[in-house]
């Protein structure tokens, strides 16, 4: 049997069947690439299963190792303890914790996911400095302060402000529902003592958030103007 040349179809197919068939490979590699891309839900769920995976697998290397990863917690008015303000939202102080932010991660981060990778970066990067930065410098002495809960609040504060000063029925639907969902998780902004976790830099990170969707949605209000960023590829926007 001899092969076909480039560009023939197989022996024993037309040209129509392979044409289709071609085009039918190309639809499937398509698809695929859109599923998996960040502001696809899809894509946004695989980014969150992965870092949920990487949150609980550093968890249980941290309890293996005798909890010698808390180290890399943010500690107050240290210079050794400046590295936790990128490193404390990975390490936690145990399951408890973990568990207790893992649904409110899983959906905010998804939800940030699909409005755009650039918001994304722009909020978490604002918003991660904010509230660690605010740790370091006001809470207690000689605390480990640990835990992604900072992020969180800090992504709730830019889905109200996106809400309020984008005006979209989209945007304000889901503020409503995460408000209504996580209305218990906003205790964490009120002054209280707890271990390994600071209110102050839970308000930070909120205020961060709505300083920021505030920046980024404002100007889309005004007439005649277009906002600075356009996330093209969020389906929030379609």
């Amino acid at each position: 049997m001899t092969n076909a040349l480039p560009g023939e179809p197989p022996a024993g197919m037309s040209k129509r069947a392979a044409r289709k068939r071609q085009r039918n490979a190309e639809l499937a590699g398509t698809s695929l690439r859109r599923a998996l891309r960040t502001a696809s839900p899809s894509g946004a769920a695989v980014i969150v299963g992965g870092a949920l995976m990487v949150l609980w697998a550093v968890v249980g290397v941290d309890a293996l190792l005798d909890h010698r990863l808390l180290r890399f917690g943010i500690k107050p008015r240290e210079i050794a303890g400046l590295v936790g303000i990128v490193a404390s939202p990975f390490v936690h102080a145990d399951v408890g914790q973990l568990a207790a932010e893992t649904v409110p991660f899983a959906v905010l981060c998804w939800l940030m996911l699909i409005s755009g990778g650039r918001y994304f970066a722009i909020v978490t990067l604002a918003v991660g400095l904010v509230s660690g930065l605010t740790a370091w410098l006001a809470a207690p002495a000689h605390t480990v302060i640990l835990g992604c809960s900072g992020l969180i609040f800090g992504w709730m504060g830019y889905v109200v402000a996106r809400a309020w000063f984008g005006r979209k029925i989209r945007w304000i639907a889901i503020a409503v529902a995460v408000v209504c969902i996580f209305s218990g998780t906003f205790s964490g902004l009120l002054p209280k003592l707890h271990a390994n976790v600071f209110w102050g830099d839970h308000l930070a990170g909120f205020l961060a958030g709505l300083i920021v969707g505030a920046v980024l949605h404002a100007s889309a209000r005004k007439p005649g103007r277009r906002a600075g960023l356009r996330p093209n590829t969020s389906i929030l926007d379609r």
